[in-house]
């Protein structure tokens, strides 16, 4: 029988003596039953489509408790060790796992937040009361200019979310000037008055935060016209090209989705989903079984939310252009006994790094419309990565996790499907097993997996298509306890230590999974999929390209038209001497690469495109826009590989850029030396 993820977890015992197998594939679960087998996974590297962005590993930062005040900022003055005012010790940790994205400065936070107030010499700025937030005293000694320096100096880039609640358009917009412009005007010179002389370059820019909630308690339609409004003024400044994020849902909601896609469609970069694990008035350390399973059971229900919004988006964006921004995820407890209630201070524990594991594990295989998330939040608060206390600082098991599946970062998603037993308590049952995995730039086949099964070992058999193994090592987070979990006296209760139980076996992977642990296997060996092709005799340099004319909101099926011109070109950019508004370019030839790996193509137009390789699409850019850039990413072997790029234009401004990034290298046309055709 079949039956949906919510379904599943709620699937109820039976007196049957066999034992439950829940299958999922492509987020449908298809209950069996078995006698014991095991679990079961093949992984696919022949259908490595897509790219998981190391942006969903992104982190979340607001002015709340002691997030960034203890946390992050403890002043140029502090005996704590600080490199002008910001924690090096939280610096390192964050570099160590190499956190790609960081978003501020909240949160409720954000549409109170005036920007102009945390500029400027700290003894002259303005103190504001934190109203969301334990009503204290916010003296903004920690603004604009500290948090860039912050994700410069972890390496991270910044994601700034825009006051649409309480501030004005024209606020919104000079940030977006101060920030990004190297122009003469009072903005610039205000931003070289205050010690920045070059722009930050800021490419990610929130529209508003939780408008339907405490940003506002707006209805979707409301809000996307205000959107749509504000998001006009946020100018692109030289190559600084914003990537605006509107507003999106929380959990359930589809309907805010329906209404924000079908109104604002891909005039945005990304919609924003909000989903907390709730902890149901329970603390983080102090749970039994129950409330294991509960959490975790509540948790997957992630699955359901992505794959539903995902379905409404595509209505109004089949070509995947606008990613799936869950920017604020993670567990929700009571805060610890004796601290501010309004602060959200929570120990982390391994059903934590269960909770991480799984949700990544999630957004990983859903990596072609989630391409960046925010786990709420960095340090103090919530599900926090770090904990601090003055001078102290622990790693919770969360962040191990991050540790470990930083893997994944930018690696081609191998999709897999799994056949997983059930772990049962009570009434109810879940997949005990949630996995991912992908191929890195290396040619590595990084797996990871977590057993939710608070009791048992779950043995694991992968069956590996296109891939030929020549070695596997492991590491694993895992504890006594389920409640196990790092203090300032004890930091190492929960750690990475490594994993051997895992084999090759007749060209498959076998391991034992832990009961309550999260594994990441990784193995070398060979990446079959995907070979280079015998290139076609008489093979001469330059692609072929044919020139339509029609009139199309979308890229038409060019073989069913009849092209007007034809010609040799050694570079893809659009011919002289054709017509200025409703034309299509159709470019097809050869590919020639020099080395394995993972080639990152980028096709910026105006209006649409997009990128085939042997017959696969790997970028896509349709529709009517002015000048954009969509990216994919795909595995190729050394040699020659068919390359098509489609183009259309209908009216106004136009142009087309197509750059490639060899493994290693940086994003460039494509020279014209690896550009073939018969």
């Amino acid at each position: 029988m079949k039956t949906s993820i919510k379904n599943l977890l709620k699937f109820e015992t039976s007196v049957h003596p066999f034992r439950k197998m829940a299958v999922a594939v492509a987020g449908i679960f298809i209950v069996t039953t078995s006698f014991g087998q095991n679990n079961t996974a093949t992984l696919d590297a022949t259908q490595a489509r897509y790219r998981i962005s190391k942006y969903i590993y992104g982190h979340f930062t607001e002015h709340l408790g002691h997030c960034i005040y203890g946390g992050i900022w403890v002043g140029e003055n502090s005996t704590i060790p600080n490199k002008n005012g910001i924690r090096t010790d939280v610096v390192e940790a964050l570099k160590k796992i190499k956190a790609p994205i960081i978003r501020w400065p909240g949160g409720c936070f954000a549409d109170e937040y005036h920007w102009k107030d945390g500029i400027g010499p700290k003894n002259q700025r303005p103190t504001m009361i934190n109203t969301n937030w334990g009503g204290v005293t916010e003296d903004n000694s920690f603004g604009t200019h500290e948090f860039l320096e912050f994700c410069e100096q972890v390496g991270a880039e910044p994601y700034i979310s825009g006051n649409l609640g309480s501030g004005t358009v024209q606020e919104m917009s000079q940030w977006v000037e101060y920030l990004n412009s190297d122009n003469v005007s009072p903005m610039t010179e205000l931003r070289k008055k205050n010690g920045r002389e070059k722009s930050w370059g800021v490419k990610f820019w929130g529209l508003g935060n939780e408008s339907w909630g405490c940003g506002g308690n707006m209805r979707p339609e409301y809000y996307a016209d205000l959107a749509m409004q504000y998001g006009t003024f946020l100018r692109n400044y030289g190559k600084n090209t914003l990537n605006k994020i509107a507003v999106g849902p929380s959990d359930d909601n589809y309907y805010w989705t329906e209404v924000v896609m079908k109104q604002m469609g891909t005039s945005i970069w990304g919609l924003s989903l909000h989903s907390y694990t709730w902890g149901n008035n329970e603390t983080a350390t102090n749970f039994d079984e129950a409330k294991w399973f509960g959490m975790l059971q509540r948790t997957m229900r992630m699955e359901e939310y992505v794959t539903k919004h995902a379905a409404v988006m595509d209505k109004y964006d089949p070509s995947k252009s606008v990613a799936l921004v869950v920017d604020e995820w993670g567990a929700w407890y009571n805060v610890e006994p004796g601290t501010n209630p309004a602060f959200l201070y929570q120990q982390n524990t391994l059903r934590d790094a269960l909770i991480a594991a799984i949700n990544l594990n999630i957004f990983n295989n859903h990596c072609d419309r989630v391409r960046m998330a925010a786990v709420a939040q960095l340090v103090n608060v919530l599900q926090a990565l770090i904990l601090t206390d003055k001078e102290k600082m622990v790693l919770t098991p969360t962040y191990h996790v991050f540790d470990l599946y930083k893997v994944h970062h930018d690696a081609l998603m191998v999709p897999v499907d799994l056949k997983t037993n059930a772990y049962t308590f009570g009434n109810s049952s879940i997949p005990a097993l949630s996995m991912s995995a992908s191929i890195d730039a290396s040619g590595r086949l990084n797996i990871t997996v977590c057993n939710t099964d608070a009791k048992l070992d779950q043995p694991l058999f992968c069956n590996l298509k296109g891939y030929k193994p020549s070695s596997v090592t492991g590491k694993i987070i895992n504890a006594n306890a389920l409640n196990a979990h790092n203090t300032f006296d004890k930091p190492d209760r929960v750690k990475i230590t490594d994993f051997a139980q895992a084999s090759i076996k007749n060209g498959n992977i076998e391991a034992k999974i832990p009961a309550h642990s999260v594994v990441l296997l990784q193995i070398d060996g060979v990446f079959e999929g995907r070979k280079a092709m015998t290139p076609p005799q008489n093979i001469k340099q330059g692609l072929n390209f044919k020139v339509y004319e029609g009139q199309w909101s979308r890229l038409p099926d060019f073989s069913q038209l009849k092209a007007f011109r034809t010609g040799i070109t050694n570079e893809i950019t659009i011919p002289d001497n054709i017509p200025a508004t409703n034309v299509g370019i159709v470019y097809e030839g050869y590919l020639k690469v020099d080395q394995d790996g993972i080639y990152e193509f980028s096709a910026i137009s105006d209006d649409g495109s997009k990128i085939e390789i042997d017959g696969e699409l790997v970028v896509i850019n349709d529709g009517l826009h002015g000048m954009v850039e969509k990216t994919g990413s795909i595995f190729l072997k050394k040699g020659f590989h068919t390359l098509k790029v489609e183009f259309f234009q209908a009216g106004g401004g136009w142009g087309l850029n197509v750059l490639m990034a060899s493994p290693g290298s940086e994003k460039k046309p494509i020279p014209s030396n690896m550009l073939f055709c018969q």
